[in-house]
């Protein structure tokens, strides 16, 4: 039986861990333990270059869009072969995209000089240096920011394509602007602030606010912390105590979750593993479950789920290898790749994501690659819009923020939402959208009359309109509107206490899109007008004919404005039900 997604012909994406060695022992590494006691389990490897060259046929790379060097124990720069590595692949595959993750402090200049020549324009390399040179050491021990910087500016200078990757910790987060001027002063093409989610209790599953660094000797000499501003949290972390609720506990969540592996690319192209021992698989977090310490001793942090483990005690992932001769069958030491990708190891892989957890699921996928909890993915956070939503806490709001997985704005907002108040907090609220992509006005205050309706919804977008003008921001405001403020004029004032507040948020969001317009602003502002969305709220009340707008059709819509191109601001997208509707 082939499989689906897992063969030669798809594979155009081979991760190469080419060593397990590395010249820093960052304290969240599992290279180590809490970055200063060496991790007894793992066996230290460089992966020979002729069993690499070997293993990659011209035939082969030609079909090979991307080799990414980059380890779960290793950097690349610590290889004694990396550069003539680099040359072979260059030279079997001019074109083929060299992409390299290191902390850029080993090696001269000339170094750096060379691995430019070689990638030739199709490559890249990506820094990974946390703070500036007071802080970067905290996390890259052993490391000199002049060093780094020095490399880093020597492979710029020879025509490379550099990009400087961030980590956000509480000791850091203040030099983020600091450190984006020095980026963009150097050149490098992108400063790119990662969201961490290493603070997450794999045990517990529930996020940590510190992680104690220890010495050789297992003493605690520091502690990293999770940032304070909520922009640079993981957005996964923030979201644990919802999913949680959804669920009612997060093995059912790892029992039910959609299981959208990462290895499989929109195109239906497909990208492997191939670690420092020869083994090929599916990812890193295999691996990581082969040779971390907390697989071998719980006790070890982040500590490693019960799920991950078989009624006799044996890690899942390392039965799968064992049962299926993985040296062997899986080894590009002893197996050309052609037969590799033949192996049933992929096909049970592929199975298991239709599965249920103790028939056969396979947890890590699961724990990884589930449709909701996604603290790896959200680490990258200059691929993601970040969102604000007013009104969080229930109604539409909450479905919102539930989908995006972004930040709530509410009277009653938990630790991880802002609270505030739309009717008395205006400015507040203003000031505090300027981290976010994208402002979700969605908050309603009150019909007018009422002692606690001020117009607080345009209140906010005129606030939120001034404050994003005055320093350039871009990005995007979308107001949630009414289909109320289109029908007949009541009778009676009496009957205009919802009717006109919306209709003043539509004339005033208008407003703002002809400013996008004119080139006034450089935010775009878009106006969804909605008829009565079905829910459960909804629903208890007397005039409910048992037709609504599913909240679907209200995030789809949202995502369509998104997603119109730089130049196009979508005004209004207006939304009615059939409220007698039958099937």
């Amino acid at each position: 039986m082939e499989t689906r997604h897992f063969t030669l012909s798809k594979v155009d994406e081979y991760q190469l861990e080419i060593t397990s060695y590395c010249n820093s022992d960052c304290p969240q590494c599992p290279r180590n333990i809490n970055g200063g006691i060496k991790n007894p389990y793992l066996k230290q490897e460089h992966l020979s270059r002729d069993i690499i060259d070997r293993a990659f046929t011209e035939e082969i790379l030609a079909n090979v869009r991307q080799i990414f060097f980059c380890g779960s124990y290793g950097d690349p720069i610590m290889h004694p072969d990396f550069l003539s590595i680099l040359e072979n692949f260059r030279k079997k595959n001019p074109t083929v995209w060299l992409y390299i993750h290191t902390n850029g402090g080993a090696h001269k200049p000339t170094y750096w000089i060379r691995i430019a020549e070689i990638l030739n324009g199709y490559g890249r390399i990506d820094f990974n240096v946390d703070g500036l040179g007071d802080t970067n050491p905290l996390y890259r021990t052993n490391t000199n920011f002049d060093k780094i910087m020095e490399n880093a500016q020597a492979f710029i200078q020879a025509g490379g394509w550099a990009e400087w990757n961030y980590i956000v910790f509480k000791h850091n987060e203040h030099q983020i602007e600091d450190a984006r001027n020095l980026s963009n002063f150097l050149g490098f093409r992108s400063f790119n602030p990662r969201s961490t989610g290493r603070f997450f209790n794999h045990q517990t599953c529930n996020e940590s606010d510190s992680f104690p660094v220890l010495d050789a000797n297992g003493k605690t000499v520091y502690k990293l912390e999770i940032p304070t501003d909520l922009v640079y949290r993981n957005q996964s972390m923030l979201y644990l105590p919802k999913l949680k609720q959804s669920y009612g506990s997060f093995e059912n969540y790892f029992n039910k979750t959609e299981i959208k592996c990462d290895c499989k690319n929109e195109i239906g192209t497909t990208k492997v593993l191939i670690n420092s021992h020869g083994v090929v698989m599916p990812c890193n977090f295999f691996n990581h479950n082969l040779e971390d310490a907390r697989f071998h001793d719980r006790s070890c942090m982040p500590g490693a789920n019960d799920l991950s483990f078989l009624p006799n005690g044996k890690n899942q992932i390392a039965d799968l290898f064992t049962r299926h001769n993985a040296d062997i069958e899986l080894n590009i030491k002893n197996t050309a790749l052609d037969q590799i990708f033949k192996s049933s190891f992929w096909n049970e892989v592929e199975e298991s994501w239709s599965k249920a957890l103790g028939s056969g699921r396979i947890f890590e996928c699961a724990m990884t690659c589930g449709s909701k909890l996604t603290k790896v993915w959200d680490q990258t956070k200059m691929t993601q819009k970040k969102f604000l939503i007013t009104g969080g806490n229930h109604g539409l709001g909450l479905e919102l923020v539930n989908h995006f997985r972004r930040i709530n704005v509410s009277r009653t907002a938990d630790d991880t939402g802002i609270q505030a108040d739309i009717t008395k907090d205006v400015e507040r609220i203003a000031q505090a959208s300027l981290d976010y992509d994208v402002f979700i006005n969605n908050a309603f205050d009150g019909p007018v009359g009422e002692p606690w309706a001020n117009f607080a919804q345009v209140e906010v977008l005129v606030a939120v309109y001034k404050a994003w003008q005055k320093v350039g921001k871009k990005g995007h405001i979308i107001n949630i509107g009414s289909v109320g403020e289109k029908t007949i004029v009541a009778p009676e004032p009496s009957f205009e206490r919802y009717r006109i507040p919306k209709a003043a948020l539509s004339h005033a969001s208008k407003q703002c899109t002809q400013a996008f317009k004119q080139n006034i602003v450089n935010f775009k502002t878009s106006l969804l007008t909605i008829d009565r969305v079905d829910l459960p709220h909804i629903r208890e009340r007397a005039s409910w004919t048992g037709n609504g707008l599913d909240p679907q059709d209200v995030i789809r819509s949202i995502e369509y404005i998104l997603g119109s191109q730089p130049n196009t601001c979508i005004e209004e997208v207006t939304a009615w039900v059939n409220y007698d509707f039958e099937q």
